[in-house]
């Protein structure tokens, strides 16, 4: 699969460089010479201009840049393979951005055109794994790419492509940020972890569980109980059904009856008489209730005292695309199983995560056959690694660094709920009572996972990146962020203000369109 990739990307690299006027352009995207620009233990697999299209950009004019691919190969342990990519526009502005990529990774990140069309340098790694699916984390039996996923292949493919973007503009002086969700997220919080500022000014970490977290024994917690107990299923249909009769009761919790609740924070005493009267059983309200709550393990989590406080319930019909799954449990083995069939058969992400995790350890373990709680913190946070670090919220080397750190989260999001992200981030202000100097939390209403939902839309993630670069090169930390939510021919819908952690956003008066960010503020919640 890697080879394929790479053969498609020479064999477009000759079409477009037989174009003269396209070759014309530039002299110096050419495989040969970047190859030259790359440190020691680089390969470069092509470089070729291309113009990109011409969407997003202000202005009329084509966006010209040069596309490289290649691969860093890491060793000790290894050998591995790090494919990554960097896209270098003709017009610089001297900012380079690494891209993190989700789940498992496997895979190249996608270049957004609106960023390269603000001129700049935008890279990015398959992060060596070679999973097959974004839920395929079967790879971590494999000790190279079990530290490629965890920080290396970051750092070796970062230094190798911040390397090149140096020589190929001859600048030495750049501003380097990286930009990720998910296990994108991780990406970043995990360099920012162990290496502070040595190879990024700016993080921008969106929805990712910190290293102490019990995201993933919570995960087969849920995913566990569902396997073993089926007649819990919640269908897309009934999660549909509830998110309509929780929105009608808890709406204007916020202030504003705008169809999203800003803070479910403010829902308190939830009824679950409505979901009786939307037609859930009493195992459905067990699984709903499992999933809400919080719940105690035995140790773990930032604070250290294993608690996880539940997923919200402002959006529970994203429920479906995670937790529940559109298949009904009990859901297949992946023991040789295709991982993405399995997501594209409906088998949840959680499941596939949680099985394939296990059997990374133990090829024959089922994972909801544990019953023991210590064990599963055991299986999920120590062997193969996932907690590197003797002290997981050691943020020393970030404080001391110089570098900014934006942490989002979407706040109706159904993979990681932002309650626990945003304990996290507690904990860390709690070790660290300067860390107001160099971070910052950001919960996004309405957001899914990453994306989507019922709250901004993907700019949402480019403001945010903006004032991150406000933050590091002129000073100025986020107070308030406007960011809008657009139709897919860009119309906008309405805005929103992200307001950073302590601060809420708030409607200024109960007669003002909830729908224009201009009318709320951000302040501290009464008491």
């Amino acid at each position: 699969m890697r080879t394929s990739i790479l053969a498609a990307g020479a064999a477009l690299s000759l079409a477009l460089m037989a174009s003269p006027a396209q070759a014309a352009y530039s002299d110096v995207c050419d495989t040969d010479t970047i190859q030259d620009m790359a440190p020691k233990g680089t390969t470069i697999a092509f470089a070729v201009r291309e113009v990109f299209a011409d969407r997003g950009h202000v202005g009329p004019g084509e966006i010209w840049g040069c596309r490289v691919m290649g691969y860093v190969t890491n060793t000790d342990p290894g050998p591995n393979k790090v494919l990554f990519t960097i896209t270098l526009p003709d017009e610089f502005t001297g900012r380079y951005v690494y891209l993190g990529i989700g789940g498992a990774a496997g895979k190249i990140p996608d270049i957004p055109e609106r960023l390269l069309a603000r001129g700049y340098a935008l890279a990015g790694s398959d992060a060596g794994t070679g999973a097959k699916s974004p839920a395929d984390f079967s790879f971590m039996n494999d000790k190279g790419r079990l530290t490629d996923f965890l920080w290396r292949g970051v750092q070796s493919s970062a230094t190798a492509t911040q390397a090149i973007t140096r020589a190929y503009y001859k600048k030495p002086d750049i501003k380097r940020y990286i930009s990720g969700c998910s296990g994108g997220g991780q990406m970043g919080l995990g360099n920012a972890r162990r290496f502070g500022g040595q190879n990024f000014d700016g993080f921008l970490v969106g929805a990712t569980p910190w290293h102490a977290s019990l995201y993933h024994p919570n995960i087969f917690r849920i995913a566990g109980h569902l396997q073993n107990h089926p007649e819990g299923w919640i269908s897309p249909d009934l999660t549909k059904k509830a998110n309509a009769a929780i929105l009608a009761a808890y709406d204007d919790v916020d202030g504003a009856k705008d169809g999203i609740i800003h803070d479910p924070r403010a829902i308190r005493n939830f009824d679950t008489g409505i979901l009786k009267k939307v037609g859930f059983t009493p195992a459905q309200i067990e699984t709903f209730n499992l999933i809400r709550n919080t719940y105690k393990f035995p140790s773990g989590g930032p604070s250290g005292d294993g608690t996880h406080p539940g997923y919200p319930i402002s959006d529970v019909s994203g429920w479906t695309r995670f937790i529940l799954g559109t298949l009904p449990p009990p859901w297949p083995s992946t023991k040789g199983a295709n991982t993405a069939d399995l997501l594209r058969k409906g088998v949840p992400f959680t499941h596939i995560m949680a099985d394939t995790k296990a059997r990374s350890v133990n090829p024959d373990a089922d994972y909801w056959k544990i019953t023991d709680f210590k064990e599963i913190v055991r299986l999920t946070s120590k062997d193969g690694e996932t907690m590197p670090f003797d002290d997981p919220m050691d943020f020393n080397a970030l404080a001391a660094s110089g570098a900014k750190m934006i942490v989002w989260h979407g706040v109706n999001d159904e993979s990681m709920s932002y309650l626990e992200s945003l304990a996290g981030y507690h904990a860390l202000q709690k070790r660290f009572p300067n860390a107001g100097d160099w971070s910052r939390y950001i919960p996004v209403p309405g957001m899914w996972h990453c994306r989507g939902g019922t709250g901004p839309t993907d700019d949402a993630v480019e403001e945010m990146l903006d004032a991150l670069v406000d933050w590091v090169e002129k000073g100025t930390p986020p107070t308030g962020i406007v960011a809008g939510r657009y139709t897919r021919d860009g119309g906008k819908e309405r805005t929103f203000l992200l307001c950073p952690d302590p601060t809420q956003a708030y409607l200024k008066s109960p007669d003002l369109d909830p729908k224009d960010a201009a009318n709320w503020i951000c302040r501290a919640p009464a008491g």
